[in-house]
């Protein structure tokens, strides 16, 4: 446990090295455990309602801010009639929810949606369904009234998706969403058309067909649909470029307190190599110092990034809790991984050293 000994002698050094990994680590996992995250919900929302290919505008740099007209929703509905589902998404800022999300839907949608609590709503109404999310954190039950976009919403009943971004949410006819969304006098639009096909084939013909018959739109397989999402593109761009500075800096930082370590150590070093020992066995010593504070920091990383995550995901701004609030296995690994890739990678410049070193002239060394 010589290697252990030998950190303790800079303890000060040695944490702020831990700390310098650490940080690194929570903010490269607390970012890809939100993006992994998102994008299982919104698939896996996709696949519990059994839709098979997602329509938006051609030329939205993302299927949120597609804007289908009337016209080519009504062109399409008479192609693919009850395999058809139009729907608007949109989000408001309202004084219950900075980023009240809400989904607009025909009834015979809503009346799939699984249902924790109340009754199948009806818009005409002016009725509403609320996320079971959102319920839990509001409070509210069936019965209750919500102001939405400068309207009371009762709400008709609770529903449960399974996920917590669409569970936090409100649900209103289609009619109602394009209102909200769209200033008087403007042409109402939707945002998507969800189609059913059952079987690939079909999918393949349908996903061929639509952008031919309708220059304007675009076919996407729902299995896709998270992947077609410039907001996902945009974050692993930003993942991908905080690992590689992560990375770096931690490379940096470690092979730093490798050097100071080995300055203040030429002595000893001679020494040992006096008696025998070979720069492989003084560099076998380095690297397990490296790998341990690299250890170190990954565990000190995931728990920081967790907590990262639970404060951030209690915050009212950012909306009702849809963010993780832990860590995949995997993401883990991954973490882990690329710290063990920075333990050797940070022995480079030592290595050289170690292997110039003249016993002699490091005995010597004061």
């Amino acid at each position: 446990m010589i290697f252990l000994r030998n950190l303790l002698r800079a303890p000060v050094r040695s944490l702020m090295t831990v700390l310098g990994i650490a940080a690194g680590v929570a903010l490269f996992a607390a970012v890809s455990a939100i993006t992994d995250d998102l994008r299982q919900q919104i698939a896996g929302a996709v696949e519990a309602y059994h839709f098979d290919v997602v329509v938006h505008e051609r030329r939205a740099p993302s299927p949120f801010s597609s804007k289908i007209t009337r016209a080519q929703m009504q062109a399409l509905a008479d192609e693919y009639g009850s395999a058809l589902t139009p729907m608007v998404l949109g989000t408001l800022n309202e004084k219950w929810n900075p980023y009240a999300m809400v989904i607009g839907v025909e009834p015979e949608f809503a009346r799939r949606v699984a249902l924790v609590a109340g009754r199948p709503m009806q818009a005409s109404e002016g009725q509403a369904l609320l996320g079971e999310l959102a319920a839990q954190r509001l409070g509210v039950a069936p019965g209750a009234r919500l102001p939405l976009g400068g309207r009371d919403y009762a709400v008709a009943g609770i529903f449960r998706t399974g996920s917590r971004l669409f569970d936090g949410s409100m649900m209103v006819g289609t009619a109602q969403a394009q209102a909200l969304f769209s200033p008087e006098g403007d042409a109402r639009w939707y945002t998507l058309a969800l189609l059913r096909t059952g079987d690939a084939d079909t999918t393949a013909r349908v996903m061929v067909e639509v952008p031919r018959r309708h220059p304007g739109l675009r076919a996407i397989p729902a299995a896709e649909f998270a992947g077609a999402l410039r907001l996902f593109r945009v974050v692993d761009a930003f993942v991908g470029t905080i690992a590689v500075v992560a990375l770096v800096g931690t490379v940096l930082v470690v092979t730093n307190t490798l050097l100071m370590a080995l300055a203040e150590r030429t002595r000893e070093i001679g020494i040992l190599m006096a008696v025998g020992w070979t720069p492989w066995l003084v560099l076998r010593m380095l690297l397990a110092e490296s790998l341990l504070l690299c250890a170190a920091g990954a565990a000190l990383g995931c728990a920081l990034a967790v907590a990262l995550l639970r404060t951030v995901n209690g915050m009212e701004s950012v909306g009702f809790g849809w963010l993780p609030v832990r860590l995949s296995p995997a993401l883990v690994g991954t973490s882990l991984a690329l710290t063990l890739v920075v333990a050797v990678l940070a022995l480079a410049w030592p290595a050289v050293l170690l292997w110039r070193m003249q016993p002699l002239a490091a005995l010597r060394h004061e």
